[in-house]
């Protein structure tokens, strides 16, 4: 599984994953503002989102995301994951099977 700082402070969160964990938690917080829930348990609902969304899109880190394995942050490490083929598609070397 790793080390602990891999398991709290790496980056794997990115891309749509992020602005979509901002965009609700601000939405979440701006509910709690406005005071759209009315509820005691909805606002606590409410909070959690919102700390959980803006948190984690600050961090750009999910601790269940290392838990599971996954990365949509794009880091230099999977940037290219066939740079041969990607160099082969750029030059116009090779056949279409080559490269694909």
């Amino acid at each position: 599984m790793g080390n602990l700082k891999e398991l709290f402070m790496k980056e794997n969160v990115g891309g749509l994953d992020l602005i979509l964990r901002a965009l609700f938690g601000s939405l979440a917080i701006s509910a709690l503002a406005v005071g759209i829930a009315k509820h005691s348990k909805w606002k606590w609902v409410l909070a959690i989102i919102g700390f959980t969304g803006i948190f984690s899109s600050l961090t750009r880190h999910c601790t269940p995301y290392v838990l599971l394995g996954i990365n949509t942050a794009n880091t230099g490490e999977n940037k290219e994951i066939y740079p041969e083929r990607s160099k082969k598609a750029i030059t116009g070397e090779g056949t279409v099977e080559e490269i694909l």
